[in-house]
């Protein structure tokens, strides 16, 4: 496989990928490591999906692979942390392809590989990085976004690859993913920014009301600055919805564990796939070695600048506190 293949070589996630689906966001290396740690290739998984799912199956584990179908895209096969398959449907998209190869896959792979993903965005700044996690629809991405206006670089969007130390005390450190955004239409209008030229990666429709129905666009927004080097974890925000104003609060005690167990991307993969000791275990020292802020912004209002208002003043008074 190795003499026959020709592709494109990246690193991202820490590890180096060989792949023969190009990441359109980010730029390959100029030679192949010769210490590849996953393989990407096109596959035909069609007899085999058909054999081993049931139609209501979302995802199916088999001793060391984790198969899924997304509807008139592709079914993946993601192999020991090793290797991912992808069988394209007909007429599919390889924006779409890539948009679940980029998320669903890579997080299976790292789940494999013992490596915590966390669902959200991840910044840095002053060289250290802050998590941002947060249910769908709480602003993580507008919020990511506003926050790399202010000279924040970016280090990762829609997973967070998360490494411990061996050392309890030592913060844990984050590895950088690919040097691109993905912005809802509705995030770039609230942010002003334009669509022109910017890629589509993903439409779905959405009910606006029980008689009409809209088409949501992602886009995909590169970055000016991107933290190429794996870089401490210094902060984790959870960005929710409250009805109360923009707040920021501590959170504390087991609800810490609660927080970064919502916010694990899979998280309904962790028993199948038998890694229930092994996430309790990585979480609860996750949750020992990093501070951990509740963000809440109002439900029904535009709240970016405040937000970013607070994080920036939390930073500074931490930064003051430990000099």
């Amino acid at each position: 496989m190795i003499e026959q293949w020709k592709g494109y070589t990246y690193k991202a996630f820490g590890l180096h990928i060989a792949t023969e689906i190009p990441f359109l966001g980010a730029k390959p290396a100029e030679e192949r490591s010769h210490n590849t740690d996953v393989w990407v290739e096109w596959g035909d998984l069609t007899a085999l999906w058909e054999e081993v799912s049931n139609p209501d199956d979302a995802f199916v584990v088999l001793d060391d692979k984790v198969l899924f179908r997304i509807g008139q895209t592709a079914v993946y096969s993601v192999e020991a942390g090793t290797r991912v398959i992808v069988s394209p449907e007909e007429g599919a998209h390889l924006e779409r392809i890539r948009l679940f190869l980029d998320g669903y896959c890579m997080a299976i792979l790292l789940l494999q590989r013992n490596i915590l993903p966390l669902h959200g965005s991840a910044i840095a700044k002053n060289g250290l990085a802050y998590a941002i996690v947060g249910s769908s629809g709480a602003g993580k991405s507008t919020l990511t976004k506003a926050l790399l206006d202010q000279g924040f670089s970016f280090v990762s969007d829609d997973i967070i690859p998360v490494v411990l130390s061996d050392t309890d005390n030592e913060l844990a450190i984050v590895w950088p993913a690919l040097p691109e955004q993905k912005l809802w239409q509705e995030s770039l209008s609230e942010l002003g920014v334009s669509r022109e030229g910017l890629r589509v990666v993903y439409e779905r429709q959405a009910h606006s009301s029980e008689l009409t129905e809209e088409i949501r666009t992602k886009y995909a927004v590169p970055v000016a600055r991107f933290s190429h080097a794996p870089i401490p974890l210094a902060g984790i925000f959870e960005l929710a919805k409250r009805e109360d104003a923009t707040e920021l609060v501590p959170i504390e005690g087991a609800e810490r564990l609660r927080t970064l167990a919502l916010h694990t991307f899979h998280r309904s993969l962790i028993e199948p796939m038998g890694l229930l000791e092994w996430h309790f275990r990585t979480i609860a020292g996750l949750a020992n070695r990093t501070d951990m802020m509740l963000l809440g912004r109002q439900r029904d209002q535009y709240s970016a600048p405040a937000l970013v208002q607070l994080v920036l003043e939390n930073l500074i008074i931490k930064r003051e506190n430990a000099s």
